[in-house]
């Protein structure tokens, strides 16, 4: 699977909804795809030479739509809205995130790997608040993107569970910034730790054919904790799934990552209510992986990081977006009698 990572908004108050998008591709249809989008596109409007949601009309989504399904694409789209948050929360969830950084560093620790863990811990206290939601929603975003695109393609194209890549929309051309450089270098880690309380989740049937991910990313493993002595454990080797394959693109140079950007242009302008029509509604949830929250259709992931929480979209047109989304379960075709 390769997936393609952008951000939309500034994360901060005054912006109203920012998000963060990934679009998954299968290695096989990354070249085709990405040819047909080119050509399609040939004569849409450009901002400085790249394709922007901002400048295209609901023509030009259904159309991108169109080519993506075809070629078997996912989209998962995170949304917060950060002027409905309370910025202490914001600022207790950033600490308690230092804090849980270094809160079993030992005496027994290597030196040189307690000053590491020290320089992320310190690195993440410099970061600015905006920047800091983005990072949570991106470490969201992933989790979710791989767990949902290895039971949908389980199913469907198990050998496109062997090999994960990542390009994500660099913010400076010329280098890695050091928000970049922390989200990478922690997101494996904090990963692994996450899974300990909430692993992944697997569909142990006949129809869900892991085995090309059990023989690339199974192993084992002596699990450290803190409390207690090692113990070997077999698992999924998360920095492998997540940081072999990761890059930081220019998106003049990648069309996939202007793909993404034009879903996410959308998806926010949805969200912020300034969108109003079925066909882009309809055209963006075409895309996305079908769930049921509590017994409602639900597509889109909201994301509040605190009691106060952002303005809901009780107004939106979400069972619409729901209900065109792929379903997760594969239907099968009953044989004639």
């Amino acid at each position: 699977m390769h997936f393609f990572i952008d951000e939309g908004g500034t994360f901060t108050a005054n912006a109203g909804w920012s998000a963060v998008c990934s679009l998954a591709l299968p290695h096989k249809e990354v070249g085709p795809a990405r040819r047909e989008i080119d050509f399609l596109s040939r004569q849409w409007p450009r901002v400085n030479g790249e394709l922007k949601g901002g400048s295209l009309s609901a023509s030009h989504l259904q159309a991108l739509v169109e080519v993506l399904y075809r070629h078997d694409a996912i989209l998962h789209v995170y949304g917060i809205d950060v002027a409905g948050e309370d910025p202490a929360a914001i600022a207790h969830h950033k600490a308690l995130q230092c804090e849980g950084i270094t809160k079993y560093l030992a005496p027994t620790h290597h030196p040189q790997f307690v000053a590491q863990v020290k320089a992320l811990r310190a690195a993440l206290e410099r970061m600015p608040p905006q920047l800091y939601v983005q990072c949570v929603l991106m470490s969201e975003l992933v989790a979710t993107a791989i767990e949902d695109n290895l039971m949908y393609f389980a199913q469907r194209r198990p050998r496109e569970l062997g090999k994960f890549e990542w390009t994500i929309d660099a913010k400076d051309p010329v280098r890695v910034s050091p928000q970049e450089a922390w989200w990478r270098d922690t997101l494996a880690p904090l990963q692994e730790s996450k899974s300990r309380e909430d692993p992944m989740r697997f569909v142990r049937e006949p129809a869900f054919d892991y085995n090309h991910f059990d023989k690339k990313f199974l192993f084992e493993k002596e699990l450290w904790h803190p409390d207690k002595p090692r113990e070997l454990t077999a698992g999924y080797d998360i920095k492998k799934v997540i940081s072999e394959r990761i890059s930081f693109v220019d998106s003049r140079s990648e069309t996939l990552i202007q793909a993404v950007d034009i879903l996410t242009s959308f998806s926010r302008r949805w969200l912020s209510g300034s969108i109003d029509d079925n066909d882009i509604t309809r055209s963006l949830g075409r895309l996305q992986i079908l769930k049921n929250i509590q017994g409602k259709p639900q597509v889109l992931h909201l994301v509040t990081m605190s009691r106060k929480g952002g303005r809901r979209s009780s107004k939106l047109k979400a069972n619409t977006m729901a209900l065109a989304g792929r379903v997760m379960i594969k239907r099968v075709r009953k044989s004639a009698a």
